[in-house]
């Protein structure tokens, strides 16, 4: 008789949900698709994975990983390069685990979650003026846990250092099942001995080192940054200072001593004024020269990149002169402010005047101009993607350190080095304290380049050790990649007390094994397919996916969509819960430095499997007469239904044709809904749909697009009376829905019909203005539906010529007076509508904003992230969308605003419904006309203008 053993996953899986609960462990093939990888080059499927809410999940998860010897990883943002984020057994996910818990400006400290996302986390200190000092280039997506995790620095270690000089005290959850409050506790303190009789593990460590404190300060890398090992050097010069410095030991440890659930942090006062210097030089060699006069100057962040990176990233594209050899990225901050900043920039040109510069120094007071000098530096790694359809940037050489006099040689080394090779490679980094990421372009999956990576990897590695004197490891910890070359940098002695270290703690060897303490090759375990593809797994995505902001779990985020829609065995009905969540922002387009539109892909999956509950009611919009009968109807009668009680009727009724679309969705009675046109506004404006070919000079039309046509929101007739106002007389050609809705449902052959109907009807017109944020990227995107031939070369046409009213109005030679409306003025703020930014255009509309006469504009915090209506998903999943409402609500309360303007009606809809009156909702046509519509008013009242 055959035994049948059980399947290790399904009883890991059952074990964990007996103890937590259904919702908390996942092992669904999407689930488990989207936590196999980070952002590292490697692929590893767990068994399951577990959302954490509190310190309970986590104790519970660790006695049980401990019990059964299962592999236990942690995982915060899984932004890490190394692969220390993925596992073949459980991953613990902290995300949930996002909160600041107190925050002491007076002794400037705060007690934090390890969920966090750092830009969120000082974004809420800026508010008091604090700010924690270590920031990775990931900032904008990575979690104080990972940061904790890998001992983090980024390019402001200068005068910031790095995570283990900025942390108090931790709570850790010990492999033993104890939680340990990891402190700096002086040796003659009673507490220690109750610590160390609280945790026997900790005793034999202690005394490890107290033993071999002379073999350990001897091994100590003698540059400024280092995270490769165990940090003992830490816990020797605490030891030097009367203490055991226990967060040092923690700090860099990547999970495989415990699992943090707080953490203590060191604060700094917010800086008043920064200044950021972007500077070009033609020798390599003078970067290196200059770089010590430069660090008098004491800069917060000094970063290089060389002639290879420059011309990877386009030169072109960032203003960067064909000479440079390297491009110095350098900045200041000050207490003082901007006096003290600009006698420094004065003492930084003067240094700079020694070398043969490209052009003058470029120089940033401001912070979106300083945003715009970093942005090529924060987003090169996933840029380098665009390079090469076959050759990603591999990171296997990634961080390694010298000493920061020695960083040209170390850059002409490896620009000889790969040149030699044959290989495109780009090096930047933080040339302040000699730390060079080194990124090579290589195909892994053919034989020759591989043998390259490997070629490379150790002899890089080799002649950092022993030609520079450096270190394999400055911020990004060592993880898969590094591990086998922690026993090559410290020798054996210095390395058995690492293992020491970790058999002491974690015994049964559960927490993240294969990680740091290592012998497996560094090429175990890469993810050969996914690196033939184009999405670089930076999560960048992540930081502004509004699905993912509500639910903190990898398999409804931007990244985890891309692995699951692009898998080799997927399936719709397998991944139908996620790929249904998606709402079509575009925010991950935007953002994405590759060029990777993973909403686009959704999409493509949807069509395979169209919604067939919502069919029947795109094709009726189709057919308009019938169409807009019916909502005339409800329009006359909406006085009447539009009540709580008949409301209340309707949503009951309406529940069984809602559940034919989503699961998720419904029509709540306590839904603001916006107020539809009893007269529409085709009807309003009869005289300007008969276009006219003879009418003189260029011929414009207006696409209202759906909402402005039947809703009574005013935005139709706003837009109207602005063109008018600069003496234009548009036109409202026949035109049918733009198609993003329908094409969110999956119905592209409908979205066809209606693009082909869009295309002839405007093919006679010189300009086309919309109103709507999505209706001006659709019309702008219509060429992806057709391959070839008369109609993609329409739509090509179509898309040079289409304009958002506040691109025409910015564009506009005519500039009619302006006044103050009775009764308005006051702060204004700006939501940015995500469709207009995927289109392109988010300047525009703060200019104009900016200029209302009697109005304080104020930026939103966050203006740039969705808001959650995207159109139709309000009611495809009201709870969702309302959650993701959430923060903007937040956002728009802090801002102090009266009115909050938007760019598109859909948009209008979801405020609305979200402030219920609290503020004015308006669209910025509106805010305009308003304001033309004043300063006409002043010029024709008796006496103006005298």
């Amino acid at each position: 008789m055959t035994l049948i053993l059980p399947n290790t996953s399904c009883v890991v899986v059952s074990g964990l949900r007996q103890l937590l609960g259904q919702a908390k462990v996942r092992n669904d093939v999407p689930t488990l698709t989207a936590y196999a990888v980070d952002a590292s080059i490697y692929r590893m499927q767990p068994q399951a994975v577990v959302l954490a809410e509190h310190e309970g999940d986590i104790d519970t998860v660790v006695r049980f990983a401990v019990e059964r010897g299962i592999p236990l990883t942690p995982r915060a943002a899984g932004t890490n390069l190394t692969g220390s984020a993925i596992g073949s057994g459980i991953i613990l996910d902290i995300s949930k685990m996002n909160r600041i818990l107190e925050v002491n400006g007076e002794e400037r400290w705060a007690r934090v979650q390890p969920g966090i996302v750092l830009a969120e986390l000082n974004k809420q200190l800026g508010r008091r003026n604090l700010l924690f000092g270590p920031d990775p280039s990931s900032g904008d997506m990575c979690k104080l846990g990972g940061m904790l995790a890998n001992n983090s620095a980024g390019p402001h270690t200068l005068i910031y250092g790095a995570v283990k000089d900025n942390v108090q005290a931790m709570r850790v959850c010990l492999p033993s099942g104890s939680w340990l409050s990891a402190s700096s506790i002086n040796l003659n303190d009673p507490g220690l001995d109750q610590t160390l009789a609280a945790h026997p593990s900790l005793k034999p460590i202690l005394d490890l080192v107290q033993r071999q404190r002379s073999l350990i300060d001897s091994k100590k890398p003698t540059v400024s940054k280092n995270s490769c090992g165990y940090n003992l050097f830490g816990l020797v010069d605490g030891l030097s200072r009367g203490v055991f410095d226990l967060p040092k030991l923690f700090v860099g440890s990547e999970g495989t001593l415990g699992v943090v659930s707080e953490a203590t942090l060191r604060l700094v006062p917010k800086p008043q004024g920064t200044l950021t210097a972007l500077i070009h030089f033609r020798r390599l060699e003078e970067v290196g020269e200059a770089v010590p006069h430069l660090l008098s100057l004491r800069p917060s962040a000094l970063e290089v990149m060389d002639a290879n990176t420059l011309n990877l990233i386009g030169r072109s594209a960032h203003g960067i002169p064909a000479d440079a050899a390297a491009t110095l990225l350098a900045e200041l901050d000050s207490s003082e402010g901007e006096g003290d900043l600009r006698e420094r920039a004065d003492q930084m040109a003067a240094i700079c005047g020694r070398y043969q510069l490209c052009g003058d120094l470029t120089i940033a007071y401001d912070k979106e101009q300083r945003d715009q000098l970093w942005k090529a530096r924060k987003a090169l790694y996933p840029t380098l993607y665009r390079f090469d359809p076959r050759k990603k940037p591999i990171n296997f050489v990634d961080d390694v350190v010298v000493p920061a006099t020695r960083i040209s040689e170390l850059i002409r080394y490896l620009e000889t080095f790969f040149e030699g090779q044959h290989v495109p490679v780009a090096i930047f980094g933080h040339i302040g304290n000699g730390n060079a990421h080194i990124t090579p372009l290589l195909d892994v999956n053919d034989r020759q380049d591989f043998d390259k990576m490997v070629r490379a990897y150790h002899e890089i590695h080799g002649a950092v050790l022993s030609r520079f004197d450096g270190s394999i490891c400055g911020e990004h910890g060592d993880g898969r990649v590094r591990a086998e070359y922690v026993r090559k940098m410290f020798g054996e002695e210095l390395y058995q007390l690492f293992v020491q270290v970790k058999q002491t703690l974690d015994p049964a060897n559960v927490m993240n094994p294969g990680i740091k303490i290592s012998e497996t090759p560094f090429t175990e375990h890469i993810d050969y397919q996914r690196l033939s593809k184009s999405c670089a797994t930076c999560a960048k995505c992540n930081s502004v996916c509004p699905v993912y902001d509500v639910f903190q779990s990898e398999d409804m985020s931007s990244r985890g969509w891309f692995e699951i829609v692009t898998a080799k065995d997927y399936s719709y009905l397998d991944s139908k819960r996620v790929v249904e969540a998606c709402l079509n922002c575009k925010s991950c387009r935007t953002i994405c430095p590759a060029g990777v539109d993973v909403s686009e892909l959704i999409l493509q999956r949807r069509a395979e499997n169209p919604n067939q509950g919502s069919r029947w009611l795109f094709a009726l919009q189709a057919k308009l007469p019938v169409f807009e009968a019916i909502l005339k109807l409800l329009a006359r009668t909406q006085s009447w239904w539009d009540r709580p009680a008949p409301r209340a009727l309707l949503e009951r009724l309406a529940a069984p044709v809602m559940k034919r679309i989503a699961s998720t969705a419904k029509l709540p009675a306590d839904m603001v809904l916006p107020k539809l046109a009893t007269t529409h506004l085709r009807n309003r404006y009869p005289e300007l749909t008969q276009p006219s070919a003879k009418k003189a000079g260029p011929r414009v039309a207006y696409f209202h697009g759906c909402a402005a046509n039947y809703f009574d929101d005013g935005v139709g007739d706003a837009v109207i009376s602005v063109l008018r106002k600069h003496h234009v007389e548009p036109e409202l050609p026949p035109q049918r829905c733009s198609g993003t809705p329908i094409e969110t449902y999956g119905h592209v052959d409908l979205v066809k019909d209606n693009a082909r109907f869009n295309l002839q009807s405007l093919a006679g017109y010189d300009q086309v203005v919309t109103g709507c944020a999505s209706c001006t990227l659709m019309l702008k995107e219509y060429k992806k539906f057709f391959e070839s031939g008369p109609e993609q070369q329409a739509a090509d046409v179509l898309a040079k010529k289409v304009v958002h009213i506040t691109e025409f109005v910015a564009r506009s030679d005519q500039h009619p007076p302006m006044g103050t409306p009775e009764g308005q003025g006051g702060k204004v703020t700006y939501h940015s509508s995500c469709h207009l930014r995927a289109a392109g255009v988010t300047k525009e509309p703060r200019q104009l904003l900016k200029q209302l006469p009697g109005s304080d504009y104020v930026e939103m915090t966050d203006a740039d992230r969705c808001a959650g209506g995207a159109g139709t998903y309000i009611v495809k999943d009201y709870e969702t969308s309302q959650k993701v409402f959430d923060r903007k609500r937040r956002n728009i309360e802090q801002s102090g605003a009266e009115t909050v303007a938007t760019s598109c009606p859909a948009c209008m809809i979801q405020l609305s419904n979200g402030m219920r009156g609290r503020v004015a909702v308006k669209h910025v046509a509106q805010l305009l006309n308003d304001a033309y519509e004043a300063g006409a008013a002043t010029e024709t009242r008796p006496g103006a203008g005298q």
